[in-house]
């Protein structure tokens, strides 16, 4: 059976956790979907959960090589992009983290993303 939950997620470089646990490997699917934006330094850019199109993070970001704004995750000390959606094994064990791709020195976020994420069962993978 699987596990279902919603999180609404803030816009911001701080990790939030899920309070969803899973193992290395197990089938996880998180969808997001919604109007947030980064900070764009004096102008709003508003976006979804892949980020702002052909703007990668450099290594002042969370997740550089990612689109800025886009979702991502962490489980242990493992970041990985989830954009508008991922489904796939979870790349570490640990309790899922979610975030927006932005530069922790930053703090001109808005909006929010709901994300579903889906744990399955080790037997229903």
């Amino acid at each position: 059976m699987a596990l279902t939950v919603t999180r609404i997620v803030r816009p911001s470089p701080v990790w939030q956790e899920s309070y969803v646990r899973v193992k290395k490997g197990q089938r996880m699917v998180i969808d997001a979907d919604g109007p947030w934006s980064p900070d764009a330094r004096n102008r709003t850019v508003w976006c979804g959960a892949d980020g702002i199109p052909s703007v990668i993070a450099n290594e002042d970001f969370l997740l550089p090589g990612t689109n800025v704004g886009a979702l991502i995750g962490k489980i242990g000390d493992t970041v990985f992009a989830i954009g508008s959606r991922y489904d796939d094994g979870a790349p570490a064990e640990g309790v899922i983290f979610l975030a927006m791709n932005e530069n922790p020195a930053h703090n001109n976020q808005a909006g929010q993303l709901p994300a579903q994420i889906i744990v399955f069962d080790e037997e229903e993978s």
